[in-house]
C-alpha cells in the first residue's frame, strides 16, 4: 500500500492480532516509513474480510523516528512510545489505535 510516494520505503516495527467473538480477525501493523530521507509513522488496521486501511501518525518530516514498547507482557494491546529526532513525541496502543501527543509544557 502507497500512502506517500512510489518511491517509499516501509520498514515493519510491530504487529499485533485481535479477535473477538471466534469468527472476525484483525491484524495491526506498525510501520515507519521513508520518503526522501524523511521518516513518518503509520499504523495499518487489516480487517479480515473487510480490507485494509492505513492511519498516518506522524507525517514523513522527521530524520528518526524510534519506537520503544512500553506494555507489560500481561496488557491486552501493546502500547509504544513514539521518539522522533530525539524527542518523545507521543504514545501509540495497538488495536484500540489510541495515539496520544505529547505537551511541550
Amino acid at each position: 500500500m502507497t500512502l506517500f510516494d512510489a518511491n517509499e520505503k516501509v520498514e515493519f516495527i510491530a504487529a499485533q492480532n485481535f479477535h473477538y467473538d471466534n469468527y472476525s480477525g484483525y491484524q495491526y501493523y506498525l510501520e515507519c516509513v521513508e520518503v526522501e530521507g524523511k521518516c513518518g509513522l503509520v499504523c495499518i488496521e487489516d480487517i479480515e474480510n473487510c480490507g485494509t486501511y492505513a492511519r498516518v501518525l506522524l507525517e514523513p518530516v522527521y530524520n528518526d523516528i524510534k519506537i520503544r514498547k512500553i506494555s507489560t507482557t500481561k496488557a491486552n494491546y501493546d502500547r509504544y512510545a513514539v521518539f522522533a529526532n530525539g524527542s518523545r513525541v507521543g504514545h501509540f496502543t495497538m488495536v484500540t489505535s489510541e495515539w496520544l501527543t505529547m505537551n511541550d509544557n
